[in-house]
């Protein structure tokens, strides 16, 4: 295999933009890039929320100048304090660097390498990690402070026949679900994947929805402004156009009632937000209803699981499994590591059985 040419670390937003096609191209040969590495999904992010932040994006490329390799970070300053992120942090459900097939080794030591020689940070947080991504091989390089943490779990579904996913809840679980499908077919209730021309308005639906719904209860405060919905407008568009993503939408006559933004990878589809209006949260299980639909667009595109998001709500426990979570902080200085645990503080470390694979996630 050529060695790596060309290491590079990019702050400059317009390049970011202009790494499109080349980014693209680097997703689609990566095995183990999930769609939060997509270039679709970060830049629509960070046309959001990148004013915040300071781009600090890696470049990989080999001899002949093809790019194989990328680490998408981001410098947050606060209070004197500076902290590298994955670009998309707190708003992506899985993170990892991207990597083209059969260059692993060489983009996990140059990465390793522009990280230890890029100044002006004290440490990076590495959230989001699941037990299979590509960046556990890097941080093996990495020699300096490292403190490993347990999140929040994923939840996912394994994909299977109705009846099948059916049988793993409870006998009344099973009755409502019934029930929930039996009473929206009765009421002429259809679900439809919005289509490109209409996904935009399918999105601000969605995040009208949203929001509906949260109604009385708790709702990220970020989820209510402008840029979170520029954001899921943006993401929506080109997610659909690369078919990375569909807003698949609940009609009862001329009304939409529940809405769901659905990602895909190769192997996996993620519901990345949900709305669902008042109405439908009194008439259906309406959580049936998406996760119903989830599951039949899942198994139509060959997807093995169905993610549900990380979160404690009690409809996840009784249809899905956790995943474990890790988030990794790297320091430059035994200091500095010391300095940063008042942030971390509330997280727990992550014991030897969250190390191990998930079997049931990809592999």
């Amino acid at each position: 295999m050529k060695p790596c040419r060309d290491v590079a670390v990019i702050s400059d937003p317009p390049a970011f933009a202009a790494l499109e096609q080349e980014w693209d191209d680097l997703y689609q040969n990566s095995p183990r890039a999930t769609l939060y590495q997509s270039w679709a999904w970060l830049y629509s992010w960070w046309e959001a929320y990148g004013e915040d932040y300071e781009l600090r994006l890696i470049t990989v490329r080999g001899e002949d100048g093809l790019l194989v390799g990328l680490i998408p970070l981001m410098l947050e300053r606060r209070l004197g304090f500076r902290r590298l992120l994955f670009i998309g942090t707190y708003s992506s459900e899985f993170f990892d660097v991207l990597v083209r097939r059969d260059w692993e080794h060489k983009v996990c030591e140059a990465g390793i390498r522009a990280l230890r020689q890029m100044n002006g940070w004290h440490v990076a947080e590495l959230r989001e990690i699941c037990p299979t991504a590509t960046i556990w091989r890097c941080l093996q390089g990495w020699r300096r402070p490292r403190i490993d943490l347990q999140l929040e779990p994923c939840w996912v579904i394994e994909v299977k026949p109705w009846e099948e996913v059916l049988a793993s809840l409870s006998k009344k679980s099973r009755k409502m679900a019934r029930q929930t499908l039996r009473s929206a077919e009765q009421d002429g209730v259809r679900s439809v994947l919005a289509e490109a021309e209409d996904v935009e308005r399918a999105a601000r639906r969605l995040v009208a929805l949203h929001r509906e719904m949260r109604q009385g209860r708790h709702i990220t405060q970020e989820h209510v402004t402008h840029r979170y919905e520029s954001f899921i407008v943006s993401a929506a568009r080109r997610m659909t156009a690369r078919g990375l993503g569909r807003i698949s939408e609940f009609w009862r006559g001329e009304e939409v009632i529940v809405s769901n933004f659905l990602v895909f990878d190769n192997d996996l589809s993620s519901t990345y937000v949900v709305g669902a209006s008042q109405e439908a949260i009194r008439r259906y299980q309406w959580s049936t209803l998406f996760i119903w639909d989830a599951l039949n667009i899942a198994r139509s595109r060959g997807c093995s699981y169905v993610s549900l998001q990380p979160g404690n709500e009690e409809y996840k426990r009784r249809w899905a499994k956790e995943v474990p979570y890790h988030e990794v902080v790297l320091g430059r200085g035994p200091i500095l590591s010391s300095l940063s645990l008042p942030i971390l503080r509330g997280y727990r470390a992550t014991p030897e059985w969250a190390k191990k694979p998930v079997k049931w996630l990809r592999q």
